[in-house]
């Protein structure tokens, strides 16, 4: 049956559609111990940017009904400080590694890539995840990803840094124009899309009325499902109608059953990306990895049957 998980990401074939996603399976390390890391198709690292962030900071996480209330930026090792001896996923091999990447400049985000590239010689690396929900310095701290002439630069920016054969994901914020930001990274020269990022959340203590989480914090969990579902078949319903072109979309946001991943699939997703439910069980995707192969089976599917099915 496991060819019947499969799935391609442009020129990539992967296992399995179950990545793990950016930020909540740290480098691979604590899913190789708990034996949950075998069931993901590739794993994408934290945020690396230019340099290290603080690492003082603490990520804070709050729950929600359905879902929790996180932090927005969490400190990394910085694209700077990788050693081109021993990378911080080595641990991940064999499992495919789709290095995230962010800054606060079009120029930050290209000095990452170029850091990856030279500290990492790209061995090992599938791909490299733009993250463009992180704030603009030169747009008065608004996103990346609610700006389409933003979002040009940045992608057309990375990939002067990549070889072609390094798969270029964009990583888009639910909630946004999504269609139209796709337009703008796929003709920048991205590869995927990744769709996508928990939209701006808060929680407020009535205690303190203070904010839980802090000025800057997302949404995560169960609650996003129908979001995710919304965008991934909108930008796919486009490009079946030849409004955009064609190209692998990742599935982010509320995957924590085999409903939701049956759901992104039909609606466009080719893989999809495993998040906050590692909190709650480091082993999760092969809970879903199982149950989704027990679907399939009993509808003699495939996964590949199963993308775009709600297009048909």
């Amino acid at each position: 049956m496991s060819g019947a998980l499969s799935t391609t990401l442009g020129l990539n074939k992967l296992d399995s559609p179950f990545i793990a996603a950016s930020g909540c399976a740290g480098y691979g390390h604590e899913l190789v111990r708990w034996g949950g890391l075998g069931a993901f198709g590739a794993l994408v690292t934290p945020s690396l940017t230019v340099e290290a962030q603080d690492a003082s900071r603490e990520r804070v996480i709050v729950e929600s009904p359905s879902g929790l209330v996180h932090t927005h930026d969490t400190p990394n090792v910085g694209a700077n400080s990788l050693s081109a001896t021993r990378l911080p996923w080595e641990v991940t091999a064999p499992t495919p590694v789709i290095v995230s990447i962010a800054g606060a400049t079009s120029g930050d985000f290209a000095d990452a890539a170029a850091a990856v590239r030279r500290r990492t010689a790209l061995r090992g690396v599938l791909g490299v995840e733009v993250n463009l929900s992180v704030a603009n310095e030169a747009n008065n701290g608004r996103a990346f990803a609610g700006d389409e002439y933003a979002v040009t630069k940045v992608i057309a920016r990375v990939r002067e840094h990549l070889p072609r054969n390094v798969m270029l994901a964009a990583k888009l914020t639910l909630g946004t124009d999504l269609v139209e930001l796709s337009r703008a990274c796929l003709k920048s020269g991205a590869d995927a899309l990744v769709l996508g990022h928990a939209p701006v959340a808060s929680s407020i203590d009535v205690t303190t009325l203070r904010p839980r989480a802090g000025t800057r914090a997302a949404m995560a969990g169960p609650a996003l499902l129908p979001l995710t579902v919304g965008g991934v078949f909108e930008v796919k319903a486009a490009m079946v109608a030849g409004r955009l072109p064609t190209a692998p979309i990742i599935a982010g946001g509320g995957i924590a059953s085999v409903d939701a991943v049956v759901q992104a699939l039909a609606a466009g997703a080719s893989a999809v990306q495993v998040g906050s439910a590692l909190f709650r069980d480091p082993r999760a995707g092969v809970t879903l990895r199982d149950g989704l192969a027990g679907f399939l089976a009993e509808r003699d599917l495939t996964v590949a049957g199963l993308v775009g099915a709600a297009h048909a």
